[in-house]
């Protein structure tokens, strides 16, 4: 019988696609598993990984199919008790897995649990996070408030201790079992049972939102998400994306978080906090075009093309906002 059928969507990550597998094969996991690798129609080719790991399966998606629905393939194939979504840009260890087994063995109610998660310079990662909310978004797409009191700010923290605001769940310090809205899709583990009740991933959701939202569904189901430190991965985060998207680098990434998003807001949210979010999102990006454009008045011609670049992704967020599709699938 399969325990845990590891479900890892590739794009253009060979690489760390080849050392994720590694670390699979090097831990000893003391339950039977799977892999499934589903290619997403990757520029690069990963035939000589398909060789080198002969053991596991392996799916080629003919286009880019976007995260949720290449991870819905993999469940489809898949035949474990358990299913574990996993970034190829991870590194696993003897002891990654058995505690999340265990926990999800042990409590009926929960339905996905998340570990705790290293980068490569050993510091841990905020992967549980609170369900979106008006003021996070609005923190979000005003990058001078963001820098002051988002994520990575030191000011976030000490808000935190002097006011209980539920968007600052995340600054605790990672090292206690905690129920939370959401653990990030790097590294999730799901009941199968609790899947064949709420549904497969939503893919409307290109990238970015989906576990978010597959995690709301969960939740109204009666499932919790549990975040559980005494299991453990590095990430090496944003490998194949090539950014972090939580320094609002300004590319066609940023643009499919806030698709995602809207589409979140409009499914579970309801028309007047949808509005709201179409406000906040003009507000704050038309801010920042303003602030680009009066920047590039004196920029050199070399850095120039940059500034070009962004202005033209900043317009492609502000169209969203007159939106009233948000499938990426959709032509409006």
């Amino acid at each position: 019988m399969i325990e845990v059928s590891i479900i890892i969507v590739n794009y253009n990550s060979t690489d760390v696609l080849i050392n994720c597998l590694k670390s699979i094969i090097h831990s000893a996991f003391d339950f039977n598993y799977e892999v499934i690798v589903i290619d997403n129609a990757s520029e690069e080719n990963i035939n000589a990984v398909e060789k080198e790991f002969s053991e596991f399966t392996y799916i080629y998606n003919k286009q880019n199919l976007g995260f949720a629905a290449a991870n819905n393939i993999g469940i489809g194939e898949s035949k474990g008790k358990y299913i574990l979504l996993l970034n190829p840009d991870t590194i696993v260890n003897d002891n990654s897995f058995q505690p999340m087994i265990q926990y999800l063995d042990n409590y009926d109610d929960v339905g996905i649990v998340g570990c705790k998660i290293f980068n490569a310079d050993g510091e841990v990662e905020r992967s549980p996070h609170t369900f979106p909310t008006l003021l996070k978004e609005f923190i979000h797409a005003n990058e001078l408030i963001k820098k002051i009191i988002g994520y990575e700010s030191r000011f976030a923290g000490f808000l935190k201790k002097i006011i209980r605001v539920k968007s600052l769940d995340s600054y605790w310090d990672h090292d206690n079992t905690k129920l939370v809205d959401h653990v990030t899709g790097a590294c999730m583990m799901i009941k199968r049972e609790a899947i064949e009740k709420v549904g497969l991933l939503d893919e409307a959701f290109f990238l970015y939102n989906e576990e978010v939202e597959w995690s709301f569904r969960f939740k109204k189901a009666g499932y919790q998400s549990v975040f559980l430190p005494e299991s453990s991965i590095i990430h090496l985060f944003g490998y194949s994306t090539k950014q972090r998207v939580q320094n609002q680098t300004i590319n066609h990434l940023l643009v499919e978080r806030y698709r995602g998003m809207f589409y979140f807001f409009q499914k579970h949210y309801g028309l007047f906090k949808l509005l709201m979010l179409r406000l906040i999102v003009f507000q704050g990006f038309s801010l920042r075009f303003i602030v680009i454009y009066l920047k590039s008045l004196f920029l050199r011609a070399e850095y120039k093309n940059e500034s070009i670049k962004e202005k033209h992704f900043i317009k492609e967020i502000l169209s969203l906002v007159f939106m009233r599709n948000f499938d990426w699938r959709a032509k409006e």
